[in-house]
């Protein structure tokens, strides 16, 4: 059996192709690098040099691949150049279900966000819940524009199923897709965890185990035309730090701090980056995101595809253990 898989230098699509190279599948996995350091290593992957807005360089990765997970994105909440999320994140998933329907994929997984779905309030937000509130940015606009054109693609007969990770965590690349972990990495480094003064905000964290198995849950056991939360447990900011603070095997401080010192530090955090010329993802924008709840539903993924959650002790004793074990070797 042969799998396309997009993103494969990316936290989780780099995860996706080692999953499905070591359960037997022969991997296509187009990239811009080959020579990437994320790119995963394994005999039954084989790295095709192309751009998912080539459409040439698609055909080819993707000729005689049975399914498709496609996991490339840019996956950031802000760029420069702010039309990079429409012809990445949209166009770019356009050409690709072009590509498979033309040459007759069986199956299409498509990998979107929780963030889609918007805050929740007092209860979590489940995959066919409306969105409360206007979209925050173009990362948010163009994954909910790319899960449009993946719904149209079903209607004209592709085999589609959407899968929506919220905040992962875990072992992996530390990519600008992996932030979680990086921030349990710094804690761990300096000893000290800055917990928001909303502490008892909840937002929903998966380990990043369980959202790759449930891609291939997803593409075995998922009805067409639907789509899954693969998320984890709904957590507080302060038991996510205490969490961290009780599996770290050291010291850890933990420092309150208000929101509005938080936006003042992010305003002035962004001004110098701009005046360097350079550009950061925190912003005062970002940390207004903090203080809403994320909680997301994950029912429908246990009920119909037999989807699993690591309890998020236990994920992220594994998360530290990786982490200090990477740091000693």
């Amino acid at each position: 059996m042969k799998l396309f898989i997009s993103g494969a230098t990316g936290y989780i699509g780099h995860l996706l192709a080692l999953e499905a190279a070591n359960n037997g599948y022969t991997v296509h996995a187009l990239v811009r690098d080959p020579a990437s350091i994320y790119f995963p290593k394994h005999p039954n992957i084989i790295a095709f040099r192309g751009d998912i807005l080539d459409e040439a360089s698609v055909t080819a990765a993707m000729y005689g691949c049975d399914k498709v997970i496609h996991a490339a994105a840019i996956a950031k909440f802000c760029d420069k150049d702010a039309s990079l999320f429409y012809q990445v994140n949209v166009e770019g998933t356009r050409k690709l279900l072009a590509a498979a329907l033309a040459l007759k994929v069986k199956k299409f997984v498509y990998t979107s966000t929780g963030a889609v779905l918007g805050p929740s309030g007092k209860f979590p937000v489940s995959e066919g819940d409306p969105r409360l509130v206007a979209f925050e940015n173009d990362y948010e606009i163009s994954k909910h524009w790319a899960e449009q054109v993946v719904k149209e693609y079903n209607r004209k007969g592709l085999f589609t199923v959407i899968v929506a990770a919220p905040r992962v965590y875990g072992p992996g690349p530390l990519t600008t897709g992996n932030p979680i972990t990086k921030l349990v990495q710094k804690v761990l480094n300096m000893g000290t965890g800055f917990v928001p003064s909303c502490r008892n905000i909840v937002a929903n964290y998966a380990f990043v185990d369980d959202v790759v198995k449930g891609h291939f849950l997803a593409m075995d056991k998922g009805l067409g035309g639907e789509k899954y939360i693969l998320g984890g447990e709904n957590i507080s900011y302060l038991r996510f730090f205490d969490t961290i603070k009780a599996c770290a095997g050291r010291k850890i401080k933990l420092i309150p701090v208000s929101l509005h010192l938080l936006k003042v530090w992010s305003y002035l955090h962004q001004q110098v980056y701009r005046i360097a010329g350079n550009q950061t993802q925190i912003s005062p924008r970002i940390i207004t995101r903090l203080s809403q709840n994320r909680a997301l539903s994950c029912d429908k993924a246990l009920r119909q595809l037999g989807y699993s959650i690591t309890p998020f002790s236990e994920g992220m004793r594994k998360t530290i253990h990786h982490l200090q074990n990477k740091t000693n070797a």
